[in-house]
Formats: structure tokens, C-alpha cells, sequence
């Protein structure tokens, strides 16, 4: 009878634990999913960036729709990026430039995204005009690197 208890508790705790180990598992894994997930975002405003500096040194023609488009899909993305970044993934696994401070100063990162769909709203706002474009365009770079400076690792 003895064996049969210490046997049901070793088989108890083993099951527990690996009922640990899979919830730490599956913590990852959504972590991950979570950091890819602003990978992308900010990958596509890093696109739409280049795609609209490569307009503006006369290396690409776009129709003026396009820059629109290009520049709401910014703003929407900065909309959608404070509830991307909210969740602290520190255990993640996947590589990020994300810094700590993210969610340390989160009201002041957070705070930067109005700023930077402003920005983009003006330059969707000035298509056809690369004059004001330029101007608009330098408006959201200059958020863009303010905020890669404070909240991302090179």
C-alpha cells in the first residue's frame, strides 16, 4: 500500500509539473506570436516609410492615392500600436529590438503614437504637393526616431 501512494504522488507531482511546463510552453509560444505581431506592424510602417522616401528622392512615381494610402495605413498602424506593444513579452524567445523601458515609461511610449498618427494624417493630407509632402514626411520621421532612440535597441 505504501508503494502505491508514493507511486500516486510521484505520478501526481510529475503531472503537475509538466502541466507547468506546459503552460510556461504555452505562455511563450503567445509571446512570441505577440512579438512577431509588432514585427510586422512596425515593419509595414518601415515599408510604407521607404516606399514614400523613395518617392520623394525621385527614385519612384506614385500616384497620388497611393501615398495616401500609404500614409493612412501609417496612421492606422499607429492607432493600432499601443494594444500591439501592451502586453510585456519578456519571455519571449524571439529576438526583439524592443527595449524594457516600453513598459517602464509605458504613458510616455504609449503617448508617442497620437504625435506619430497625426503626422501621417498631415502627409496623407498633402499628397500631390511635394512640397508640403516634405515637409510632412520630415514631421513623421522625426517621430518614428524619437521613438526608435528611447525605445529600441539598435
Amino acid at each position: 500500500m505504501k508503494h502505491i501512494v508514493t507511486a500516486g504522488l510521484m505520478t501526481a507531482s510529475l503531472a503537475l509539473g509538466l502541466g507547468v511546463f506546459d503552460t510556461a510552453q504555452a505562455d511563450e509560444a503567445m509571446d512570441n506570436e505577440t512579438v512577431q505581431t509588432r514585427q510586422m506592424l512596425m515593419d509595414g510602417i518601415g515599408g510604407a516609410m521607404g516606399t514614400l522616401g523613395c518617392y520623394m528622392k525621385g527614385q519612384c512615381e506614385l500616384p497620388d492615392g497611393v501615398i495616401r494610402n500609404l500614409a493612412n495605413g501609417i496612421a492606422f498602424s499607429a492607432t493600432a500600436a499601443p494594444a500591439a506593444f501592451e502586453p510585456n513579452t519578456a519571455d519571449a524567445s524571439v529576438k526583439t529590438t524592443a527595449k524594457p523601458d516600453v513598459w517602464t515609461n509605458w504613458d510616455d511610449f504609449s503617448g508617442r503614437f497620437p504625435e506619430m498618427k497625426t503626422a501621417a494624417m498631415n502627409l496623407a493630407a498633402a499628397a500631390g504637393d511635394k512640397g508640403a509632402m516634405g515637409a510632412a514626411l520630415g514631421e513623421l520621421g522625426k517621430s518614428c526616431k524619437g521613438c526608435h532612440d528611447e525605445y529600441r535597441s539598435k
